[in-house]
């Protein structure tokens, strides 16, 4: 009989541990003992981005991300206290129902064993959220805390802001560049769990609470951007251009108001956009400014009073004194032409000519000066240099051409921070985009100070060349269609043959320019609107292309800015 018993008994046993380890192995074959300690890492808030006057543009709002584990929703008994245990399909309907996904979709997942924590959905639904934790509705569903980056005006500023993908990783613009500030610090919590993976809060031994980011308050205004990219996109769409840029900036402080870069792309689709479309051209792109570098040539030699507007040149281009000069195309003029007039008329041979006087060194150091050849500093990953090679490598055809914006290649924020020296008297100001850094206990961690970058020409000189410049935009001038009724406008015309390097120029293709600042006497703002053609097209001029878009848009700016007419009498004109 006892012998029996112990038989009895020693089969009980293998059963039992038979029993066992079958059950371990159906909830996972390679967990041999349980875990009862854990440790999480406690995301931070990422930090969120203001425009000039506070309006949110991005932030970070917490979220639910659901993954649905099969393996895990069949072994726990799910009912409520009196009820009959509910079936999968039972649980996986309230899944489907709670989180809006198709149920016979679910089901299939549910039915995938070997498919482990398959992503369901992502809800910042806190009733959603209760329904798929309550364990006596829903098992097998494994719930990650995470946040989800929302950019409150789509795709405008796409190019500034930039993108963060879905693991909270930085991939372009100001989030890449101050990722360190936005992304914060991580917390940490370390303690033990219940067989039911509850936490036992008396347990916890470690709690250390996450770090928000800091947010960061940007020069831009998000109406003049709005502003700029709409009249942007609808210039390209009118002269058939395939690309395009605009750049908005404060004439006595640098700071960048808009930029605009087209074609552009949906932050939340970074990974999906073309290169072509993630290029932020007002940085990240080269190009030969053409005319529009003539104003430079000029008041660095009104700047050394090399030469004054009322000094005249000889119009002939094929002058033996001179080098291969660039020609003006059908355009016939007088024998003898001022400086004044080369800029309002745009001459290729006069201002080659002043060039070559001029002299290379002298050329060279002033476009230094101006910022050509070198980073503005602008607080955006992926900014250009631009090419301009030291005088001494200049042959002569290089010589007669830089004056003219040939041979040089610049970025369109280069351009339009010299520009902006010249509205400023002469005192060009480092460009920037971020006003300030605030973190999440309302510290100041950084505070924008205007920095004077250089003094490349006197203030007699700059109101000189204003002056030259102001007859651009009138009948007279190559830029009539940029005249803006009831102010005064200094600008020029840039029309740019495509370079293609050691082949020479693409034929028919340009790109245009009209770079400008309003009012001419005392400038507020300085902007750039250029278009970049790939087909040939017949408004390829920066004068009736891209002065277009700046009448347009600088009319809505000043609007706007509330900046008072400087010839009110041409408003009361257009009254009468």
């Amino acid at each position: 009989m006892t012998r029996f018993r112990l038989q009895a008994a020693l089969l009980v046993l293998f059963a039992l541990y038979s029993g066992q380890r079958l059950v371990r192995s159906h909830i996972d074959p390679d967990v041999d003992d349980i875990d009862y300690a854990f440790e999480r890492e406690l995301k931070a808030r990422r930090g969120s981005i203001y425009d000039a006057a506070g309006y949110p543009l991005v932030k970070s709002v917490p979220i639910w991300e659901y993954r649905l584990d099969p393996v895990a929703l069949t072994n726990r008994v799910v009912r409520r206290r009196g009820e009959p245990p509910r079936p999968p399909s039972a649980i996986v309907k309230t899944i489907s129902n709670a989180l809006g996904l198709d149920f016979k979709e679910t089901l299939a997942k549910a039915a995938n064993y070997k498919n482990r924590f398959q992503f369901l959905a992502r809800s910042s639904d806190s009733d959603a959220h209760r329904t798929i934790a309550d364990s006596r509705l829903v098992s097998g569903v494994a719930i990650l805390d995470k946040q989800e980056r929302q950019y409150l005006h789509g795709t405008l500023m796409s190019h500034v802001l930039g993108s963060i993908n879905s693991e909270d990783e930085a991939s372009s613009g100001l989030e890449l560049k101050y990722d360190k500030f936005l992304s914060g610090h991580s917390g940490r919590i370390q303690g033990m769990k219940d067989a039911h993976g509850r936490e036992l809060y008396d347990k916890r031994k470690i709690s250390i609470d996450p770090i928000a980011g800091a947010d960061i308050h940007l020069t831009l205004d998000h109406n003049i951007q709005y502003e700029a990219e709409k009249e942007l996109k609808a210039g390209i769409d009118e002269f058939g251009a395939g690309a395009g840029w605009a750049i908005v900036m404060d004439a006595k402080t640098g700071a960048v108001l808009a930029m605009a870069s087209y074609p552009a792309f949906d932050p939340l689709a970074f990974g999906s956009a073309s290169d072509r479309a993630k290029l932020n051209r007002c940085v990240g792109y080269t190009f030969e400014p053409g005319s529009v570098m003539k104003v430079i040539t000029a008041a660095s030699a009104f700047n050394e009073g090399f030469v004054r507007p009322g000094t005249t040149y000889d119009t002939r281009r094929d002058d033996p004194n001179y080098y291969r000069l660039p020609g003006d195309g059908s355009h016939k003029w007088e024998p003898r032409m001022t400086v004044a007039d080369a800029i309002v008329h745009s001459s290729n041979i006069v201002i080659g000519k002043l060039g070559c006087d001029f002299g290379q060194e002298r050329l060279y150091n002033y476009m230094r000066a101006f910022g050509f050849g070198a980073k503005t500093g602008i607080e955006l990953p992926g900014e250009e240099v631009g090419i301009l090679h030291h005088w001494k490598n200049w042959d002569k055809a290089t010589w007669s051409r830089a004056p003219i914006g040939q041979a040089v290649t610049v970025t369109p924020i280069q351009l339009v921070s010299a520009y902006q020296a010249i509205a400023n008297d002469g005192v060009r100001m480092r460009p920037h985009l971020v006003e300030k850094i605030v973190s999440s206990k309302g510290e100041i961690i950084y505070q924008y100070r205007p920095e004077v970058v250089s003094r490349p020409i006197s203030a007699t000189a700059a109101r000189a060349i204003r002056q030259v410049m102001k007859p651009v935009a009138s009948k007279a001038g190559t830029a009539r269609r940029a005249a803006i009724r009831g102010y005064s406008v200094a600008g020029k015309t840039g029309t740019a043959q495509k370079s293609m390097g050691r082949r020479g120029y693409a034929p028919g293709l340009y790109c245009a320019s009209f770079c400008g600042m309003v009012p001419a006497d005392d400038p507020a703002i300085v902007m750039l609107v250029s278009l970049d053609f790939d087909a040939v097209r017949p408004f390829h001029q920066g004068g009736n292309s891209s002065a277009v878009i700046f009448r347009r848009l600088a009319t809505e700016i000043l609007k706007y800015l509330m900046v008072p007419a400087d010839r009110p009498d041409e408003l009361l004109d257009e009254e009468v």
